[in-house]
């Protein structure tokens, strides 16, 4: 009885090990499309291991979120 309480135990926390890992990975990424002068441009925003919004791979200093707030139609 104790073994099979111990590997209900063991497989559980090797559960959770392995799902907090993959949600941080995740794909956060955002397509965005900004409209002027009649035209529209896409372009991929995507938030860096610091919080801040990356354009086209460049860091733009700016959090993610506000950035995806402002500048996204």
């Amino acid at each position: 009885m104790k073994k099979i309480i111990l590997a209900v135990a063991l497989l559980a926390g090797m559960t959770f090990v392995a799902c907090s890992s993959d949600d941080d990975k995740g794909n956060n990424c955002v397509d965005c499309t900004v409209s002027a002068g009649g035209q529209s441009q896409t372009y991929q925003v995507c938030k860096a291991d610091n919080g801040n919004a990356t354009v086209q791979g460049t860091d733009s200093g700016i959090a993610y979120d506000e950035y995806v707030d402002l500048m996204c139609d």
